[in-house]
């Protein structure tokens, strides 16, 4: 319970200590509802029953609607890269894995010239693909794949499942790959920290917040903050958890960016200030 709302209530029941339990019921449901339905601070203009709204009901039941007006995703770079990517499994009819079940490098390279996402660290030459695991998007596209039932792996060989090209063409396909990948897709894969459910958890709420402050530029730290502020038992002081960066980075860095949902002032490195795009506004609507 929130501690505001527990002190009121504590008032309260220390103002009418001869109530019955039925008075003292109907006093504590009065206060529980006014608190429910009044906007908080803590919560960046939202009520407590709009912000479960938000964490709990299925899009289009809360104030988010995805892409209403059924874009096909075709200026999205994760689709545009995915649908490359289905194109040359279709062209060769599968992919035969590494020994250790990786994309051959030919292929990742091949993917990574297309420039559909880009990766600071092979930008600026610190990292040289020799694998796949040195593309964390390919990685993750992959893994879009499987879990949206594009691709299976069998045989240590990537196929394509018959239901692919159809998905592909439908209008459905961008709603198919945003709920795969903010609902299926662990976004915690490979970063190291322990709290799995940081950024993920909540991801409405980030949504939300970039609506309302991203016509300008603000620190990527600054929606970590107000995350925090708002889900503060999952803050850690630990420096193995996750932190405002780590939180930035799950959020902002990778699957927003991914969707060209954001753009980043300093777009050499991809941190610091950050914005919304119009593809943010074209695919995502929040109505209060």
């Amino acid at each position: 319970m929130d501690e505001k709302l527990k002190i009121e209530i504590q008032k309260m029941l220390e103002s009418n200590p001869n109530d019955s339990i039925d008075e003292l019921n109907k006093k504590i449901k009065i206060i529980v509802d006014n608190y429910n339905f009044t906007v908080q601070d803590m919560f960046e203009g939202l009520s407590p029953e709009t912000m479960s709204s938000l964490l709990y009901d299925e899009w289009g039941k809360n104030i988010i609607s995805i892409n209403p007006q059924k874009h096909d995703g075709n200026d999205i770079p994760i689709i545009k890269q995915i649908k490359f990517f289905i194109d040359i499994i279709k062209d060769t009819q599968e992919i035969k894995l590494t020994k250790i079940g990786n994309l051959p490098p030919a292929i990742v390279k091949e993917i990574y010239n297309q420039g559909f996402i880009s990766d600071a660290s092979i930008e600026s030459g610190i990292v040289r693909i020799t694998k796949e695991t040195d593309v964390e998007n390919i990685v993750t596209m992959r893994y879009l794949c499987q879990l949206a039932g594009l691709t299976r792996k069998m045989n240590n060989k990537i196929v394509l499942i018959k239901s692919a090209i159809k998905k592909i063409s439908s209008n459905e396909f961008f709603n198919i790959i945003f709920e795969t990948a903010f609902k299926k897709y662990n976004w915690a894969y490979r970063d190291g920290y322990q709290n799995e459910v940081v950024g993920q958890f909540g991801s409405n709420y980030s949504l939300y917040l970039l609506n309302k402050y991203g016509d300008k530029w603000e620190e990527d730290k600054f929606y970590a903050r107000l995350y925090f502020k708002a889900f503060e038992k999952l803050k850690s002081e630990d420096r193995y958890a996750l932190s405002d960066e780590g939180y930035s980075r799950r959020t902002f860095n990778q699957i927003f960016r991914y969707f060209g949902f954001i753009e980043y002032e300093n777009k050499r490195w991809d941190e610091g200030n950050i914005r919304a795009t119009d593809l943010f506004k074209k695919y995502i609507k929040i109505e209060m």
